[in-house]
């Protein structure tokens, strides 16, 4: 999810890295011939690639391509029909029936029903897949005591077998049972909500909605993603080459509802060194590079690049993370410390070349239910003081504190010995930096077994333009991502719930202000910055409109159908 990379410190060894990444830029060129193929960079592979159990973006990236869900939003940020061309919800906004259009077909011309996303909807809430996104589907009846329906013993099991042939699978196959969503015919899928949710139809967009073929999945078994021809799919584009950390393949999708998309494939490549990568950019290897924050300066130097430079805001609030239940950070006035102490204004000046922006709060700036606050804002003094009110009384006491970090890239050193440095400067105390692979540390941050003590860094990148994604999905006790680092205040889930139900627009925006002042208050982890992504594009590249939602690549949700590649 976070992309931290480098340029100043690789270049001496940039021909050497060229040379061994130069058969992926070659497959890629070879299987282009004269077809129009995006290119496009990305510097962290996936982890996992399965519609209902993927979280993070670049696993994201390359399943809103495979596959399409109930709606989807525009460039405006709308919500808009999909494979459901309508929708409406009952009186009391508590069943919500979709309405597919007619004649819709997977990429390889076989029939998608109803009944292939009421099974999306049965395989997130479901125990045994345990999806990263299951809380967000907490809102349909019987979800939540599905995903609970299994011990901790029971949880497991491999199979929805396995699980209800153990001593609790009559309460599995129950909740199971009792799930709200059905099928009512091939084009009607009915949903059936525990109190009135407005923002809905878009959360129908997500990837928890995703029809991956059941069979498929039960064919491949674990790792069915990794297999293109599993991965049948309905969007613009069809997964035709996976390989793993180099490159995913995609080819234009000639049965899609809205039409044949512009281009005739896309590329994912993979280079987490973002020299190699902008090297390759310039040599015509890729069509679009996401640029490290160090490799600014020289690009805006440089007129034929700095003329190729596309920069637009992303919603996307990036945090240092801490585990609230591991030592030092059980203590808010140690956190309080780490937060005064951050020097946010130089961070993005400096260190990240002026790429973001300082933020001291959750929800950015302009967005529905954000607010303004100047709690924890850098002063060196009431950091110190801060931590000498804290149980641990000073430095001395502390127990060992590890910052991890993406070591990817060279430049994520030197960010991250930067923060080691303010915190030995201002409070007295060492970090021990824990350098770590960043597929690794993308597993590592989905267990809240594993979750690194301290993360530079974390945060949340926008998934539909509400105060619920930001707030309720996010940092609600019962939400997946608040359990990974062991956040939980049940007068904000008091707030966040009574705002989820509200009808009054105004009153529900206040709720949710006041759930963000006390998020804010909580001191959960340092709200360090909003982010602008800078992209060079190849002048080839057309047709498409970057939106907030686009954190990969400019117009990777919105314009699938029409952005194009001509000559030069």
């Amino acid at each position: 999810m976070i992309r931290l990379t480098g340029f100043k410190a690789l270049i001496m060894g940039v021909l050497a890295l060229l040379t061994l990444i130069g058969p992926v830029f070659a497959t890629a060129n070879a299987a282009q011939g004269e077809e129009k193929i995006l290119r496009v960079h990305q510097s962290e592979p996936p982890d996992v690639v399965d519609p209902q159990k993927s979280s993070f973006s670049s696993e994201i990236a390359i399943l809103a391509l495979n596959y399409e869900g109930l709606t989807r939003q525009n460039d405006q940020l709308e919500t808009v029909g999909a494979a459901a061309e309508s929708w409406e919800f009952n009186e009391d906004g508590t069943v919500q029936t979709f309405h597919h259009r007619d004649g819709l077909t997977y990429s390889d011309g076989s029939p998608l029903t109803a009944e292939n996303f009421r099974y999306a909807v049965e395989r997130t809430c479901d125990p045994n897949t345990a999806g990263q996104y299951q809380s967000i589907l907490f809102d349909i009846v019987g979800c939540e005591d599905f995903a609970n329906s299994l011990t901790v013993e029971e949880e497991g099991a491999a199979t929805p077998a396995e699980a209800s042939a153990s001593p609790a699978g009559d309460a599995y196959e129950t909740a199971k049972a009792n799930l709200g969503v059905k099928a009512i015919d091939d084009q009607t899928l009915e949903i059936t909500l525990n109190q009135p949710a407005p923002y809905f139809p878009t959360v129908a967009s997500l990837w928890v909605f995703y029809p991956a073929k059941q069979e498929l999945i039960e064919q491949g078994g674990e790792n069915w993603w990794k297999d293109p021809s599993l991965q049948i799919g309905n969007g613009v584009f069809q997964m035709t080459q996976y390989e793993e950390e180099q490159l995913v393949g995609f080819t234009a999708n000639e049965n899609y509802w809205g039409g044949r998309a512009a281009l005739d494939g896309i590329e994912y490549v993979y280079q987490g060194e973002s020299a190699v990568a902008l090297e390759a950019y310039r040599a015509g290897d890729l069509d679009m590079v996401d640029l490290d924050p160090t490799q600014l300066p020289a690009v805006e130097a440089d007129p034929e690049l700095a003329d190729q430079l596309v920069s637009y805001p992303v919603a996307a609030t990036f945090t240092l993370s801490f585990n609230l239940t591991q030592e030092p950070f059980t203590d808010k006035k140690v956190r309080e410390a780490f937060g005064y102490a951050f020097d946010r204004e130089t961070y993005c000046a400096i260190i990240r070349s002026g790429d973001c922006t300082p933020t001291l709060s959750w929800i950015p700036p302009g967005l529905p239910g954000s607010i303004e606050t100047d709690a924890y804002a850098f002063d060196p003094e009431a950091a110190k003081a801060a931590l000498a009110e804290s149980s641990y009384g000073g430095p001395e006491r502390l127990p060992e504190i590890q910052l991890f970090y993406s070591s990817d890239d060279a430049a994520n050193t030197a960010r991250a010995e930067w923060v080691a440095g303010q915190y030995r400067e201002i409070l007295g105390v060492e970090l021990t930096l824990v350098p770590t692979e960043s597929t690794a540390l993308v597993a590592l941050r989905k267990e809240a077994s594993t979750f690194p003590q301290m993360l530079l860094v974390g945060g949340w990148i926008q998934d539909y333009p509400d105060p619920q994604n930001w707030l309720s999905v996010y940092w609600k006790c019962e939400a997946t991502f608040a359990k990974r680092f062991g956040y939980c205040n049940p007068e904000f889930d008091a707030l966040v719930e009574q705002a989820d139900a509200e009808q009054d627009e105004a009153t529900r925006m206040e709720l949710y202000e006041q759930a963000g002042q006390i998020l804010v208050d909580d001191a959960p982890g340092p709200f360090l910055y909003n982010l602008s992504n800078k992209m060079l594009v190849d002048p080839s590249v057309t047709g498409y409109t970057a939106t907030v939602l686009d954190f990969e690549w400019p117009g990777q949700f919105t314009s699938q159908l029409t952005i194009d590649k001509t000559a030069p």
